[in-house]
């Protein structure tokens, strides 16, 4: 597959991806309780909000510095880079698709407590096996060796889970409330 095609590939997946939501929702909706329906909006955009954050984060904050630690430490060991175009947009697309899935991690969190698996107070005592959890996905998804990206993608999500606590928290105690 030639670079052009697989760049164009790429751009008609995106461009269509919210014709797909459509068609998709249109097949799901009429399915759905009305209890269902309000939550999947907010739970839709939040996903979305939170991959393209995640997306953006990586494209524009870690992937300068990833891609300066590459061609430093190549010239450190007097190597010549030669990343083929393909395999440059392969690393960009995988290195992206990454941090979008893992800024994913407050809605997979949420929707745990959400359906009574764990609580906030769970949550709060496993606060140092999950940082373990946090650390090792970061290094098993950070795709280069360096300690810049791995603590640029495990920061945030650390971050994220806190502040899913916190949300989790105020969707416990909305519910008890009820």
């Amino acid at each position: 597959m030639t670079v052009s095609f697989q760049i164009s590939f790429y751009a008609g997946l995106v461009l269509s991806f919210p014709f797909l939501i459509l068609f998709l929702g249109e097949f799901i909706l009429p399915a759905l309780t009305p209890r269902e329906k309000k939550f999947l909006f907010p739970a839709g955009t939040f996903c979305t909000l939170l991959f393209l954050f995640g997306v953006a984060f990586a494209y524009f904050i870690v992937l300068p510095d990833a891609l300066t630690f590459f061609f430093r430490d190549a010239r450190s060991m007097n190597w010549q880079p030669t990343w083929t175009v393909r395999e440059y947009y392969t690393f960009v697309i995988q290195f992206v698709i990454a941090f979008g899935l893992a800024f994913e991690l407050p809605l997979a969190v949420l929707l745990i407590v959400k359906l009574g698996w764990v609580n906030v107070a769970f949550l709060r005592k496993t606060r140092t096996f999950a940082l373990i959890i946090i650390l090792v996905l970061a290094a098993v998804i950070a795709p280069t060796p360096d300690l810049l990206t791995f603590f640029l993608m495990a920061a945030p999500m650390y971050a994220l889970y806190e502040i899913c606590i916190w949300i989790a928290a105020f969707v416990e105690k909305k519910s008890v409330g009820r």
